[in-house]
């Protein structure tokens, strides 16, 4: 776990996925009360830390322009890990919003380890259906694994998309209390997820300071898992998977602010050391 970031992203991403997106029939994304989006953007910093040594960091950009988003995340190994592995991520995802809904169109995924691809994900979607992907490196065939039929490819969310939730300061409750379906190119699996509390956060420097929601998850497998392995029997029982929703109120969305995934090698924490979100509007009246 400490010499792989594309472990932790990987971790991260379905954690996200899991807690940000819902998906109704016909695979359209919404969430209650949306408020109005509005074009601009939020730039984000993360320190992933594994029992409170860090291992990396990866930045957030999001842009919104005319309902249409682009999301990428640039992440590298870092600490002490990067003595034993050095790890570099990319992951990037695209769609539109409409009202209440969050379209995605696509999702890449690609993972080095020293020097080296160790994954690459492709993935086009419309309307919550993926009509196409490639996954790197395949899944091996076994006995045990659960097929992962054609029907599972519908009715699901990106684990990157999923991160971005159209949604009213007043309404970030409604956020938690839901199941989600989620595809990551392998496996289709659903995150239960439950309202836990609200809490406040002091950023430095200009980040946000304020409210943030934070929801509790559980992890169901569903198929592409193999069931005897003892990380998918790990994860099943896991009650240290939580996320941190705070709103960025300039662009009428929720963006996560903190994340911890319970791993078989302790406790895996992502945290924005950096968390600025930026309308159009704003940014043209600084110029």
């Amino acid at each position: 776990m400490t010499g792989s970031l594309f472990s932790s992203l990987r971790r991260a991403g379905t954690l996200a996925a899991a807690l940000f997106a819902f998906a109704p029939s016909g695979g359209q994304i919404a969430f209650a009360e949306p408020g109005p989006v509005r074009d601009g953007s939020l730039e984000a910093s993360y320190n992933m830390l594994l029992n409170g040594v860090t291992i990396g960091r990866f930045d957030l950009d999001t842009k919104i322009d005319h309902a249409r988003y682009t999301m990428t995340i640039r992440g590298r190994t870092a600490g002490v890990t990067a003595m034993v592995s050095d790890g570099t991520g990319l992951l990037k995802s695209s769609g539109q919003i409409a009202g209440a809904k969050v379209l995605p169109g696509d999702y890449y995924l690609d993972t080095t380890e020293n020097g080296q691809r160790s994954s690459n994900v492709s993935m086009r979607m419309k309307l919550g259906t993926i009509v196409s992907v490639a996954a790197l490196p395949p899944l091996p065939v076994k006995a045990d694994r659960v097929p992962l039929l054609p029907a599972h490819k519908h009715n699901i969310v990106d684990p990157l998309s999923a991160m971005m939730v159209p949604m009213k300061r007043a309404d970030m409750g409604a956020a938690c209390n839901r199941s989600i379906p989620v595809f990551d190119g392998w496996q289709r699996f659903d995150v239960k997820l439950f309202y836990k509390s609200t809490a406040q956060v002091q950023g430095e420097g200009g980040s946000y300071s304020g409210p943030v929601v934070v929801c509790g998850a559980r992890y169901v497998p569903v198929a592409g898992h193999r069931p005897s392995r003892e990380q998918v029997k790990f994860m099943e029982n896991n009650k240290q998977l939580e996320v941190w929703l705070a709103p960025v109120d300039n662009l009428g969305v929720l963006m996560p602010f903190r994340m911890q995934i319970g791993t078989e090698a302790g406790v895996l924490t992502i945290h924005a050391s950096r968390f600025v979100g930026q309308s159009t509007s704003e940014r043209a009246a600084l110029n």
